[in-house]
């Protein structure tokens, strides 16, 4: 594998890994998808490997959203 391949997989992992230690913020969501979306563009990644964390990245944000929607329902009278 390359350098720029590596670095990109660096950077979007450790992404992925403030996500899943629950920080659920827009602008981490935004870095996250750009991260991959910069990394295809250049050819650090292939396709596969971009349908992979944009199929990861989808099942956050849901899971996220069921996580979100959860709590207000048990926070409603």
């Amino acid at each position: 594998m390359s350098r720029a391949h590596d670095t990109a997989l660096a950077m979007i992992d450790s992404r992925f890994a403030l996500l899943r230690d629950g920080d659920s913020s827009a602008q981490l969501h935004a870095e996250t998808s750009m991260a991959i979306e910069m990394a295809h563009a250049l050819g650090a990644i292939d396709i596969e490997e971009h349908r992979h964390y944009v199929v990861r990245l989808d099942r956050l944000y849901q899971i996220q959203s069921e996580a979100f929607l959860t709590d207000i329902r048990r926070s409603a009278p």
